[in-house]
């Protein structure tokens, strides 16, 4: 059944994005904002999953290596210029970083199936469920979990 079509169910809006070369999606209720960095600041001595920190617009954003966090192979361009996914969590911005970011989707809540026996468990630990888009299957991804992980706080 179509997404648009189930008028019963509850609908959830998603963020599509792909990273890694893998195609995910994130609750657009996480969502703050889509954006390319014009420029950021490693910090040495953290975590490799943290890219660095960037102001916009006057807020302070963690970057979030997130194929590493993933464990996908390694995004080869640089962090400026690339897309980033911009999550509140705990009243502080971070922001995924992404090969790129797609449209906002609307799919019944119903449309999103359990993990596969399959999936790598290190991306299972951080994934909804999978639903099918466009004939390509999409990981929903729980950016909280996510975010949660790099500040090593178990989630909610």
């Amino acid at each position: 059944m179509s997404a648009q079509t189930s008028a019963t169910n509850a609908m959830i809006q998603l963020v599509t994005c792909r990273i890694g070369g893998q195609l995910f999606a994130i609750n657009l209720e996480m969502v703050e904002d889509v954006f390319k960095p014009e420029q950021y600041t490693p910090i040495p001595t953290v975590r490799p999953e943290i890219a660095g920190i960037l102001n916009l617009r006057g807020r302070i954003i963690v970057a979030i290596n997130t194929d590493q966090l993933l464990g996908l192979p390694a995004i080869a361009a640089p962090i400026v210029g690339r897309q980033m996914v911009n999550i509140k969590y705990l009243n502080e911005s971070y922001g995924l970083l992404a090969d790129s970011v797609g449209d906002v989707v609307t799919f019944s809540v119903d449309d999103i199936q359990p993990n596969p026996i399959n999936l790598d468990g290190n991306l299972a630990i951080y994934s909804q469920g999978i639903l099918r888009l466009d004939g390509e299957l999409t990981t929903v991804l729980m950016a909280d979990k996510l975010i949660a992980k790099v500040l090593d706080q178990e989630a909610a």
